[in-house]
C-alpha cells in the first residue's frame, strides 16, 4: 500500500500540477490530498470525458495533467479518449479504479471491471496495473511517461482497492442546511398517494429512499450516474396518465444536464423533477460538486420547465412538493440538504437483484 502523501508527491516530482476527474473512494485520499495542496490545481468537472478533454486542453496548453475517474464511469471517457487523443496524439496520464476488477463488487461495476483492459488493448491504449509498493510504482512512472512522450498517446493506470493508504482532508467545505437527504426522501415517501413512479439515481439517494419507503413503484438505479432524469423522461412518454417522479443529485444531475433542454422540450405533464442537492459527493468521499454556483431553477425555466422551485426547510419542501404533485409539469424542486451522512443503510443488493428491480417495476407499470 502507498500513502496518498507519497503517491502525489511521486506525481508532483515529474512535474504533474493539474488534476481533475470524478472521484471515486478508492481515489479519496488522493484527490483530497490533492485538494489540500496549495501548489497543486484539482478542477472539478460533470463527467470523465469532460475531465479527459480539459486534460487535453491543459497539454494543448503546455502542461500533461492527471485524470482519476471511476471505472463505472469509463464508457464516457471512450468518446474523447478514441476521437481526441488518439488521432491527435494528445497524451494524458489516466487513473482508473479497479471495481469489481478481480474481486467481488456490486452488480454495476462487474461488467467494466472484467472488460476494461480487453477494450483498451482494442483500442491501442497501453495500460498496466499500479504497483503497490511506491519504488515500484516510481520506476513505472518514469517508463509510462517515456511512452506517453516518445508515442504522444495517453496511458492508463488500473488501481485496484486499497493500493491507497488513508488521508484525512484537512479543509472543511460543508455548509450546514436543515434537512438530512434520507429526511427529504422520508417526507416526500409520506406525501406520495400511491400512484405515483419513483426513479431514484444511483448511490445513497436510492439506498435511502430503500430503507425508507421499499415499494414495487420505485426504481433503484445502482450505476448508470447522470441517466436517472432520461430514464424517468422515457417512463414519462409512454406513461402520460401516471406521475413520475424522479430524485435526482447535484453532482448526477451536473453529469448529464443536457437532458433538461430535452424536458423542457417535450414538456410531460406528469414529471416531477426533485433534486437533493447536498453540494458534493458524498458516497465516494464528499468532494465538492460545483452546484453552489449553478441556478438549477433558471436553468430548468430556461429550458421549458414549467414551475421550478427551492427549498431548505421541511415545511417548503412540503409546500413545493405538494404543488409538483396537484399542478402540470414539469416541474422540478431543488431541496437544499446537508452532508451528515446516514449511517447503516444496506445495500438495495441485500434483497433485489438488478433484474428483480427491473422487473418488479416494469410489472408495476
Amino acid at each position: 500500500m502507498i500513502k496518498a502523501q507519497d503517491f502525489v508527491a511521486s506525481l508532483k516530482e515529474k512535474k504533474l500540477f493539474s488534476f481533475t476527474g470524478v472521484p471515486c473512494s478508492f481515489f479519496q485520499a488522493a484527490i483530497n490530498c490533492v485538494i489540500d495542496d496549495p501548489a497543486l490545481r484539482y478542477t472539478i468537472v460533470p463527467n470523465e470525458g469532460s475531465a479527459l478533454a480539459l486534460a487535453s486542453g491543459s497539454w494543448l496548453a503546455g502542461r500533461l495533467s492527471v485524470v482519476m475517474i471511476q471505472n463505472s464511469g469509463f464508457g464516457n471517457l471512450v468518446n474523447p479518449l478514441t476521437s481526441l487523443n488518439m488521432i491527435y496524439k494528445i497524451p494524458a496520464l489516466i487513473f482508473i479504479s479497479g471495481r469489481a476488477y478481480g474481486v467481488a463488487d456490486e452488480p454495476q461495476h462487474e461488467i467494466i471491471g472484467k472488460t476494461m483492459g480487453p477494450i483498451l488493448d482494442t483500442m491501442g491504449v497501453k495500460h498496466e496495473d499500479m504497483p503497490t509498493e511506491l519504488g515500484a510504482f516510481k520506476r513505472s512512472l518514469d517508463a509510462a511517461l517515456a511512452v506517453m512522450q516518445k508515442d504522444g498517446v495517453p496511458f492508463v493506470y488500473f488501481v485496484r482497492k486499497d493500493t491507497l493508504d488513508e488521508y484525512t482532508a484537512a479543509r472543511n467545505h460543508k455548509r450546514t442546511y436543515p434537512l438530512k437527504r434520507s429526511d427529504a426522501i422520508r417526507i416526500i415517501s409520506e406525501m406520495l398517494t400511491g400512484e405515483e413512479c419513483v426513479i431514484a439515481t444511483t448511490g445513497r439517494p436510492s439506498r435511502e429512499l430503500f430503507n425508507t419507503a421499499d415499494r414495487k413503484d420505485n426504481f433503484y438505479m445502482q450505476g448508470s450516474m447522470g441517466h436517472a432524469a432520461s430514464i424517468a423522461l422515457g417512463i414519462a412518454l409512454e406513461k402520460p396518465d401516471k406521475k413520475v417522479v424522479v430524485l435526482d443529485g447535484d453532482g448526477a444531475l451536473l453529469m448529464h444536464m443536457g437532458v433538461l433542454s430535452s424536458i423542457g422540450h417535450y414538456k410531460p405533464k406528469n414529471f416531477i423533477h426533485v433534486i437533493l442537492d447536498n453540494e458534493s459527493y458524498e458516497s465516494t468521499g464528499d468532494q465538492d460538486t460545483t452546484s453552489a454556483t449553478t441556478d438549477f431553477k433558471t436553468i430548468a425555466k430556461a429550458c421549458g420547465y414549467l414551475m421550478a422551485h427551492e427549498c431548505v426547510s421541511e415545511e417548503d419542501l412540503r409546500h413545493f412538493f405538494k404543488m409538483l404533485l396537484s399542478s402540470p409539469g414539469p416541474g422540478l424542486l431543488r431541496v437544499k440538504v446537508n452532508r451528515i451522512p446516514t449511517e447503516k443503510t444496506p445495500r438495495i443488493s441485500s434483497k433485489y437483484d438488478s433484474p428483480a428491480i427491473a422487473a418488479n417495476f416494469r410489472k408495476s407499470l
